[in-house]
């Protein structure tokens, strides 16, 4: 209940009085429940949305799913985000042992971060700073290990801190290498006939490494985040040849210079530069179908190269807290940067020459844009007897080109009856910016941005109960999205353009209840979502989420070194529409319901640790939805798996 939060209000605040609804998962938990990774550690989520096919993890937050463009990716604070598509790009790139806590912040929160906040923000707080120095190696099936490397040093008034991780897995499950070949289940695709089904040629490998690093000397500080990935396209690509597939490439570094300022006890800010670069290379082969084929062989194949970039962007950011007494506070801050989008280039090999092009659709001109904004929030609390009112409202006003320039606003009001109650009212608006992808065929020069609006009502609450402590969060709200990006065919032009057209919204509820006890300690965590029809033009489309969710997680102690934590996942049954397996159109397709069961046993000193997870301990065959195509229908998920996890601090 003494957290202290920073995602809500980009300031430190407690937990139970923060604006909105925030879930905190911190080291402890991550260590008791055994989370290898980011990926893992947002399966807590009660109201988080992801299909994971292998390669990236797509999805979004409260019934919201694509490409995780609505959700803000920070690192420490600072955004991450994926140039190219705005996406909350993740891997296996945000090892567990990389990350202190995570704060998830639900639904829309542009006024203080700007695009993509439109569904929520996910800040990963790294340990840098920590004063703790360890390693950590992970073995596992699938050829899978992972070693991260942490070291923290102070001397005076200099701090140095260093995190380094490597991950490699072939991801090459039996289970997995069947179900693909299956066309049936898998893929229905106009390619099935053709493609090479030998389960042997079957590749889904991935490596990563990331490096954090930061130095503070008194108020200055510099760091940087750097991230690179080799990997294939999961089974989200349906190829003809899963030897080759696509082979991609990507990485990013974030390097920042700032100084903290404190020009008086109550006026206090920072002022930091920052450097983001990003790249993107794919290899492929590519294939010619000659209209007499009728086997794999027959195909006319072709290697070929794509690279996006590289892409940079040059960010000034400063923000400033003035405390005009102890109950009052205002933020008041100014954004920019200078984004340079780096082209798309195909390298097309034949017999005679290497050729080199720019697709004719890609929008050479929207490669370079610049965005400023300012923003301001207001916070003030009353207090009577054991009471206390908070009040905050804020605005921001975003002006970018080639989009609409817009005024962003948030308010929220915090009603505590005692210091362990919280009812809270938000309301928020948020918008997405249109990437450079969604320019091609543009009827006019701008595009504008895709938003979201949301009313929420949240009641938190810390108890006790026969020596047992509660901490429950519940959440009723209500979002809507407009103006979805869709090419349409002009009659009259008879050619294609992208449009702006669509609404689409979701009313849910969502808790989660946390507890500890003596020996035990968990919680349960539910979902609901009543989604309205998504309504793109004239049509109406399926929702690929499930309307349920149900998380149970349990940790039991039982000795002062061995514990033993289990945690318990079910996902409703989900409509999908799929392409249907003689061609023809579409159908809607049923993904069943599934739950699964991982187990933790694990020994903890004070200097070591070790610990045996099994995945999916029940060896359940279940499946997520693809909600980003008609094909492939669904997405196999891991079979059962064990992994060795060791960690010393030294």
């Amino acid at each position: 209940m003494q957290l202290e939060v920073t995602v809500a209000a980009r300031k430190s605040e407690p937990w139970l009085s923060s604006s909105g609804t925030v879930y905190v998962i911190g080291k402890s938990e991550i260590e008791n429940y055994g989370w290898r990774d980011l990926k893992e550690i947002l399966a807590s989520i009660p109201n988080m949305d992801y299909f994971y096919q292998w390669s990236w993890l797509p999805g979004g937050q409260r019934g919201f799913t694509g490409n995780m463009s609505g959700t803000l990716m920070l690192i420490d604070g600072r955004e991450v985000q994926n140039l190219l598509a705005n996406e909350a790009f993740i891997m296996n790139n945000f090892p567990a042992s990389r990350i202190e806590r995570v704060e998830v912040l639900q639904g829309p929160n542009s006024t203080l971060y700007g695009g993509n906040a439109t569904q929520g923000v996910i800040n990963v707080i790294t340990r840098l700073g920590q004063d703790e120095s360890e390693l950590s190696l992970i073995a596992a099936e699938a050829d899978t290990k992972h070693a991260h490397l942490l070291l923290n040093h102070q001397y005076d008034q200099l701090s140095v801190a260093l995190s380094a991780s490597y991950f490699e897995s072939a991801q090459d499950y039996e289970q997995l290498r069947a179900f693909v070949m299956n066309p049936n289940e898998f893929s229905r695709s106009s390619k099935d006939a053709l493609r090479d089904l030998n389960p042997d040629n079957f590749r889904n490998d991935e490596r990563n490494y990331t490096l954090d690093g930061r130095m503070n000397y008194q108020d200055f500080y510099v760091g940087a985040n750097v991230s690179r990935s080799e990997n294939v396209s999961g089974i989200e690509a349906v190829t003809y040849d899963y030897v080759t597939g696509d082979d991609s490439r990507r990485g990013y570094e974030n390097y920042y210079l700032g100084k903290r300022i404190e020009l008086n006890p109550r006026l206090s800010g920072f002022f930091e530069v920052s450097y983001f670069r990003e790249y993107k290379e794919k290899d492929r082969l590519t294939t010619q179908v000659p209209d007499d084929a009728q086997s794999y062989e027959d195909l006319f194949q072709y290697n070929e190269r794509e690279d996006i970039g590289p892409s940079d962007r040059v960010r000034v950011n400063t923000q400033w807290q003035y405390q005009i007494d102890e109950q009052t506070d205002w933020i008041v801050g100014y954004d920019g940067w200078r984004t340079h989008i780096g082209r798309k280039i195909k390298y097309r090999k034949t017999d005679e020459k290497t050729i080199l092009f720019t697709p004719p659709e890609w929008a050479q001109d929207k490669e370079k844009s610049e965005k400023h904004a300012l923003f301001a929030q207001y916070s003030k609390t009353f207090n009577w007897q054991s009471k206390s009112l908070k009040i905050s409202a804020g605005l921001r006003h975003n002006q970018q080109d080639f989009t609409n320039s817009a005024y962003l606003p948030r308010a929220s009001i915090v009603y505590q009856p005692d210091s362990s109650e919280a009812f809270k009212f938000t309301y928020g608006e948020a918008f997405r910016p249109p990437t450079i992808f969604e320019f091609d065929l543009v009827v006019d020069d701008e595009l504008d941005s895709q938003t979201m609006k949301m009313s929420e009502l949240n009641w938190s609450k810390s108890f006790s109960w026969n020596d047992i402590t509660f901490a429950n969060i519940a959440a009723v709200y209500h979002m809507k999205a407009e103006n979805f990006y869709e090419k349409i065919l002009d009659p009259e032009l008879g050619v294609w353009q992208t449009r702006v057209t669509g609404e689409h919204a979701i009313t849910g509820f969502e808790n989660q209840l946390k507890f500890q006890a003596n020996h035990w300690q968990g919680q349960v965590s539910y979902r609901f979502v009543q989604p309205d029809k998504t309504r793109v033009g004239e049509t109406t489309e399926v929702l690929d989420i499930p309307t349920h969710k149900l998380k149970v997680g349990l940790v039991y102690r039982l000795s002062k070194t061995w514990r033993v934590a289990g945690f318990i996942d079910h996902w409703s049954k989900v409509n999908t529409q799929a392409n249907a397996l003689l061609g023809g159109g579409t159908v809607v397709e049923q993904i069943p319901s599934w739950t699964t069961v991982n187990l933790h046993v694990f020994r903890q000193s004070q200097r070591y640790s070790i610990g045996l997870y099994i995945e999916n301990l029940f060896d359940r065959d279940y499946y997520h939805s693809n909600a980003r195509g008609t094909s492939p229908v669904k997405y196999l998920q891991a079979p059962r798996n064990v992994r060795l996890q060791m960690r010393y601090n030294f």
